[in-house]
């Protein structure tokens, strides 16, 4: 595991999310867009200048995903909605739940622009969540249930399967799929935390196809080869809680990394001042494009 050695992550600002989320670049802005979940803030970091955008949202959002110049679309706590960013308004999509006792967490895009995305339960009860697709008529499908916490997912990058994490199961899960249906199959455990420090929260898969899984309660953020399911190396951060990874920048060779502060005693907070801040590093390995929620009737 020396491919990874040496590499440090390093704070973009002085900003320290309660529950930071969800990165996902966006490549129309140039800008790594992310989220606060406990803090209720959707939030735009602008490499070239180091500026971020702040948006107060009106309740606890788990992922975001882009879909035009000045919309984005949210996965939250009352299901998926559009976020306009010029108003600031959101506009209620659906809610496929109608709980108050569960939220969506991760989610991304599909190649063909369909937004997937699941969720979990707010007050600790196991296999209380689902997992949803919603296409572009904004209709939303329900794929399996007996969720603990959905979380991080991605394609492999011939798009011929899905990777999902429910952290419960602490397994990495690989689904054949369709990219033309928007149809999982059969899956199969590729990757085990049972030996590993932390919980396997988010994840990215880079263009070779290796798994980048951010370690929740492990402090660090792992690489695997699915095909093998061997780790390859790992990323050491100064804060126990780390959440979630994207590639991002011009080339998609810089690794950003969210973490939380969330959970921790005090005690824990000042010995880990950088507890929620996002991250970024170059680890070598290049990322693939996130993909654009596609509204039927969008422009191709």
């Amino acid at each position: 595991m020396s491919e990874l050695k040496g590499i440090k992550p390093e704070p973009v600002s002085d900003y320290r999310a309660v529950l930071g989320e969800g990165p996902n670049w966006l490549e129309n802005k140039q800008t790594l867009m992310w989220i606060d979940i406990e803090g209720k803030q959707l939030r735009f970091y602008n490499p070239e200048d180091g500026s971020e955008e702040v948006y107060e949202l009106p309740e606890r959002a788990g992922a975001a995903v882009g879909h035009s110049d000045d919309r984005v679309v949210l996965a939250s706590e009352s299901g998926f909605a559009f976020y306009d960013l010029n108003t600031r308004q959101l506009n209620r999509i659906h809610d496929p739940e109608h709980r108050e006792d569960n939220r969506f967490n991760d989610g991304k895009c599909d190649a063909a622009g369909r937004f997937w995305a699941g969720t979990m339960s707010l007050v600790g009860k196991e296999e209380q969540g689902a997992f949803y697709r919603m296409d572009g008529d904004l209709t939303v499908q329900r794929l399996f249930g007996n969720v603990s916490t959905s979380n991080g997912l991605g394609w492999s990058p011939d798009g011929t399967v899905l990777y999902y994490i429910d952290t419960g199961t602490r397994q990495v899960q690989a689904f054949e799929f369709d990219v033309e249906k928007g149809e999982i199959g059969s899956a199969r455990s590729v990757v085990s935390f049972e030996h590993e420090e932390g919980w396997p929260d988010g994840m990215a898969v880079d263009a070779d196809g290796d798994l980048w899984i951010a370690h929740y309660g492990g402090g660090r953020v792992s690489k695997w080869d699915p095909v093998a399911g061997i780790k390859l190396g790992e990323i050491l951060l100064p804060v126990d809680n780390v959440t979630c990874c994207a590639f991002g920048g011009a080339d998609y060779g810089d690794l950003y990394i969210t973490t939380a502060a969330d959970g921790l005693s005090d005690e824990q907070k000042a010995q880990q001042p950088l507890a929620g801040a996002l991250f970024v590093c170059r680890p070598g390995p290049k990322g693939q494009p996130a993909h654009l929620f596609r509204q039927t009737g969008d422009a191709q």
